[in-house]
């Protein structure tokens, strides 16, 4: 049972690792749409559409199946996973985007908000789940203690990224720059190492 939970972590932090640099990798190889690299969700419109949807689709799969330790676990896996495939379902607006987008075909306007609402759920509950529940458990454990120390500097990453990304939507920055690609970048990056401290891979006991 302990293998297969490790297991599940381990696959966790690698696939959220990997999700920036595979739409901008495989983004590269094809003829897209001018501002394609801006974010991770505009990728929906590029070519490598299919890592964006893809992996985050496998997260959301294993975030349905993560068990946990307790109810507080299980629920916020699931609010993860529900907020992974709104980000999927709910495509974002580009301006080379359709009138009608994602599976539900609905306004781009309407899909854009339950988008971003999705995106924002999924950032904090990221945050949170590491910062309050990753860090339970025994402290009188040196091994433990250090990986309290990853997961309060993961989670204070995620938090401080989180609000300048919202603070970045109200100030002129330039269509070309991603700033936005740059934020969910450093943002999966520090939850993808929370998870693989949390699978054991780094800092053993």
């Amino acid at each position: 049972m302990k293998e297969t939970m490790l297991l599940q972590r381990k696959i966790l932090g690698i696939l959220c690792a990997v999700l920036a640099p595979a739409c901008i990798l495989f983004g590269l190889l094809g003829d897209n749409m001018d501002y394609w690299y801006c974010s991770i969700s505009a990728t929906y419109y590029a070519n490598s559409k299919i890592c964006m949807i893809g992996l985050l689709f496998t997260t959301a799969v294993f975030f349905f199946s993560y068990q946990g330790y307790d109810w507080k676990d299980r629920l916020f896996s699931c609010i993860q996973a529900v907020a992974a495939l709104g980000v999927i379902v709910f495509p974002c607006k580009t301006a080379y985007a359709p009138d009608y987008v994602g599976l539900l075909h609905l306004s781009v306007d309407i899909s854009n908000i339950l988008h971003c609402i999705s995106a924002c759920i999924l950032f904090i509950a990221f945050a949170t789940n590491i910062m309050f529940l990753f860090t339970l458990g025994n402290t009188e454990n040196p091994q433990k203690r250090k990986r309290n120390i990853v997961y309060y500097i993961c989670a204070s990453i995620i938090y401080v990224f989180c609000i300048w990304q919202g603070i970045s939507f109200c100030i002129n920055i330039p269509q070309w720059f991603p700033m936005t690609m740059i934020n969910e970048t450093i943002m999966l990056e520090a939850f993808a190492i929370a998870w693989l401290v949390k699978s054991e891979s780094i800092i053993k006991d």
